[in-house]
């Protein structure tokens, strides 16, 4: 057992190796992979109890929809997002904006566009590159027309995605 005197001639020592050490902070942090669904945790609220839930996500094959819808069940107020045929067909990343998307209506958002916009914000805080942007971008400008509350076509839904995500930056 070492006296106090040798424990303060060793704190020199221990002090040299220690910062020898890697600095366990000091390497980037590792890459969050947007797509990867583990990544994200959707939260929802109940409709009548306001109390945050996790919205049930399930596959819809048998649903008029492409991608996915969102409701509320009219009973418990559960939010509920069914994914429709096209949205396995999409790429990784694609899936995870959709999701996201659905996610801000399961918080509430009503407006298409505000989730729209909500969801890529929140991709962006997450580490969305330029190039996913890109790609995400590219996808809403393929969509031919659309719904009045979607801007009209994916280029009008797109640019005001955009209007309204740049605005929050």
């Amino acid at each position: 057992m070492l006296s106090r005197e040798g424990i303060v001639r060793q704190v020199p020592a221990l002090l040299a190796l220690v910062s020898a050490l890697p600095c366990l902070g000091a390497g980037p942090a590792p890459a969050v992979d947007l797509a990867d669904p583990a990544q994200f945790r959707c939260v929802g609220r109940n409709r009548f109890s306001g109390a945050v839930t996790a919205p049930v996500e399930k596959q819809g094959d048998n649903v008029n929809w492409d991608y996915a819808a969102f409701f509320t069940d009219p009973v418990h107020g559960t939010p509920i997002i069914v994914y429709g045929r096209r949205y396995r067909a999409v790429s990784p990343l694609m899936q995870a904006f959709i999701r996201r998307h659905e996610c801000q209506h399961a918080q509430g958002v009503i407006d298409e566009i505000t989730a729209n916009c909500q969801a890529l914000a929140q991709m962006r805080t997450e580490g969305l590159t330029t190039d996913q942007e890109g790609l995400i971008a590219r996808w809403h400008r393929t969509q031919d027309r659309l719904d009045p509350q979607y801007g009209g076509s994916g280029d009008g839904f797109w640019q005001r995605t955009l209007q309204c995500a740049n605005a929050l930056r």
